[in-house]
């Protein structure tokens, strides 16, 4: 995929920029949660956030988790919101090469139609039949029914 696609998706959405504060570390130590769920949406990992801002290194400490804990020959889909942002910073930076056979990435369906349309048809969940009809939106709902 070009570069370009990258790019004009990582300028679409707040969650990429890294430096954009939600939370202020000022008043608060935590500022969010990030949670792992499996396919059937039961939370694998929940880790707090301490940095202003949603940093990629947050997911690769969950994914980092979820390695050490599964066999070395099974395949991971990981849909995220962001997932092409995280595919990626893995493959520009040669980032844990040892995850890349093992990891197809995704991006949440509701998420999905905000990218660039090549990144929809290279990420896209009904693009994949690793995805089944999930739809990566597992987070959402496990927030949402906590009260």
């Amino acid at each position: 995929m070009p570069n370009s696609t990258y790019s004009a998706c990582g300028e679409s959405f707040i969650a990429v920029d890294g430096d954009r504060v939600k939370a202020s570390t000022q008043y608060f130590s935590d500022t969010g949660v990030l949670a792992m769920l499996c396919h059937h949406n039961i939370p694998l990992v929940i880790a707090s956030m301490w940095t202003a801002g949603e940093k990629q290194f947050y997911a690769c400490a969950l994914l980092d988790f979820l390695f050490k804990h599964l066999p070395h020959c099974w395949r991971i889909g990981v849909l995220y919101d962001i997932g092409c942002q995280m595919d990626q910073s893995l493959k520009k930076w040669n980032f844990m090469p040892n995850w890349s056979p093992h990891l197809e990435w995704g991006i949440s369906i509701f998420h999905a139609y905000g990218h660039q349309w090549t990144c929809q048809l290279w990420y896209h969940p009904r693009k994949s039949t690793i995805w089944g009809l999930s739809d990566g939106e597992g987070c959402e709902r496990f927030w949402s029914g906590l009260h």
